[in-house]
């Protein structure tokens, strides 16, 4: 650019002032003004729970750059640009897909993002202008980033609010000079996304996360009107006379306050479950990424198995209520 710009020197009696061409100077300006002027930008993000190995960044990144020929863009000014990010803090950034794809994949950090920016422009011959892009395309892991919010969230909020979380797992942004041309790699990013393994959540988990903190409550509710239901008709008016009667009221109330207290433990333990079950989407390219997915799939195993023990623990006490009054029966007569 500055070779274009060429100066004459003129000196006058003066004192010698410096004179340039001034369609040149205006040409420097408005050149100035195109590099730095603030484009238009477009974006659209992603929760799906996609499951993202090497080989599906590799397609990502040519479906970007078949995207950006078919632009017929001015071949000197494409420029790329990868950085990763790894919990504990650590980051990587690379000028070349080929330098990325020979990065440490034994690395123990996951990872918890991969950032792809595309830099390049266009010549448009029917304006005789030039028009600039910007393509950035990011991807999440969400098993990374609960990860590293649980080592450092406060102590008294727990896991599963936190499993709870629904975090964006992709995202496209583009700065474009054409509108047009822009939708053609939002409509690229959209067809990767749809190419990519989910993971197969559980319907009915997703229904309950959204009431799971009414589950204890009424599940309580629901116990201690069976047992007054129960009890009130099978008590024998004839048999717990005044003698008794002290007796009866006594234990029933014990009986109440115990049955409520092992019903709410279970109930407890079918809400933490619910929460603390996670619809995974992660990045798997190193072997942090590969121990990290085991971990947090054996949570979603346990989370299971937890809510069926604390559903089948909860409808056994609703059966035995029915027994309630013949186990008082029992204890204030033998």
């Amino acid at each position: 650019m500055n070779n274009n710009l060429q100066a004459t020197e003129s000196r006058n009696n003066a004192g010698g002032l410096i004179s340039y061409d001034q369609s040149q100077i205006d040409l420097f300006f408005t050149m100035h003004q195109k590099v730095n002027s603030k484009n238009e930008e477009i974006s659209k993000s992603y929760t799906n729970n996609i499951l993202v190995s090497f080989n599906d960044l590799k397609e990502l990144h040519q479906k970007t750059v078949q995207s950006i020929e078919s632009t017929k863009p001015i071949k000197s000014t494409i420029g790329v640009r990868i950085a990763i990010s790894h919990n504990e803090g650590e980051s990587e950034k690379f000028n070349s897909f080929e330098d990325f794809e020979k990065h440490n994949i034994t690395s123990p950090n996951p990872t918890s993002d991969i950032t792809f920016i595309y830099i390049f422009s266009i010549y448009d011959q029917e304006k005789s202008d030039f028009e600039n892009y910007k393509i950035t395309n990011r991807v999440r892991s969400r098993v990374a980033e609960l990860d590293q919010l649980e080592k450092e969230a406060p102590p008294f909020i727990s896991s599963a609010i936190i499993s709870s979380m629904v975090t964006q797992t992709a995202k496209i942004s583009i700065e474009y000079a054409d509108y047009v041309k822009a939708r053609h790699f939002t409509a690229m990013f959209d067809e990767w996304i749809k190419g990519c393994d989910e993971s197969k959540s559980i319907k009915a988990m997703n229904y309950f996360k959204r009431i799971s903190h009414l589950i204890p409550k009424l599940g309580k509710l629901a116990i201690y009107a069976l047992l007054a239901i129960f009890t009130t008709q099978a008590i024998d008016t004839n048999l717990i006379n005044n003698d008794l009667s002290v007796k009866f009221i006594v234990m029933y109330a014990s009986v109440f306050v115990i049955t409520g207290g092992v019903c709410e433990l279970f109930l407890r333990k079918i809400e933490t479950s619910i929460d603390g079950y996670l619809a995974i989407s992660y990045l798997n390219i190193n072997k942090g990424d590969a121990k990290l997915i085991k971990r947090f799939s054996n949570r979603n195993i346990v989370s299971i198995v937890w809510s069926v023990i604390g559903a089948t623990g909860t409808i056994v006490i609703g059966l035995g209520t029915s027994a309630a009054y013949d186990v008082i029966k029992w204890l204030i007569l033998k």
